[in-house]
């Protein structure tokens, strides 16, 4: 399995470079990044992603073929995101219950997926254009739940909706079937025509009040342009969070 880095939090940035970064953002320890195949040769994409593979199998070697198979997966997945206008990609695996000092084991162990991507948007005005999100995914008629909010970084629509896949196997006589949750958090550009989405899904879809604040921590994290993301809190007495802005959901 993947170890835990032993930061608090990792921080990401787009188009990084000389140019200062599009967007800053931090994530909790817990998400473990995908390699995704931007800037990086044939070569280096594949040693990246058997690496990843390795990291999160471990090194026995009856679990090859596992290893194999989650490599070719997220090869496959990593090349359709960057396609999408994807960036950044990661697992999460979350401990639910036990105690903070580890005397106490978790009851188990619950994994979510994140992505952030950039899509292109005519964007006249951050307020304007988070009204029209919403507006659009209200009427989209899936079931889900759309509520404007504020974050540090300016306007953004929230989204949560469930999903419901079915597949029949040969060997089995009664189809199988398979609930999920989408929670996406709409962030357009301060001042430019793009939208940045964080998008966090999960099958463990009695966490989804865990995952609804994982992603609203992440959301206030982030920051435009020069701006700088705040700071991870430090290891002893942090301070207190700020409210969320999906505490009425």
């Amino acid at each position: 399995m993947i170890p835990d880095p032993t930061a608090r939090a990792a921080s990401t940035a787009a188009d990084s470079g000389t140019a200062p970064p599009a967007f800053r953002f931090q994530v909790q320890q817990e998400f473990h990044a995908v390699p995704l195949p931007v800037g990086d040769d044939e070569d280096v994409s594949a040693t990246r992603m058997r690496q990843f593979a390795g990291d999160y199998w471990g090194e026995r070697e009856d679990l090859e073929p596992l290893r194999k198979l989650t490599t070719a997966m997220y090869t496959a997945n990593a090349q359709t995101l960057v396609e999408g206008g994807t960036v950044y990609n990661a697992l999460g695996v979350f401990p639910i219950g036990g105690s903070a000092d580890g005397s106490e084991l978790p009851e188990r162990i619950s994994r979510a997926t994140l992505t952030v991507s950039v899509r292109r948007l005519d964007n006249p005005d951050p307020g304007f254009t988070a009204a029209g999100i919403a507006e659009a995914l209200d009427k989209a008629g899936d079931g889900g739940e759309v509520q404007l909010v504020s974050l540090p970084a300016g306007p953004a629509v929230v989204h949560v909706a469930g999903s419901r896949a079915v597949w029949a196997l040969p060997e089995a006589e009664d189809r199988q079937e398979r609930f999920f949750v989408r929670i996406e958090v709409w962030v357009p550009f301060p001042t430019e025509d793009r939208l940045l989405l964080l998008c966090l899904s999960t099958a463990d879809v009695e966490d989804i009040y865990h995952y609804q604040a994982v992603l609203a921590d992440i959301a206030d994290t982030v920051a435009f342009g020069e701006a700088r993301a705040p700071a991870a809190p430090p290891e002893t007495a942090p301070p207190p969070p700020p409210p969320s802005p999906f505490g009425s959901y």
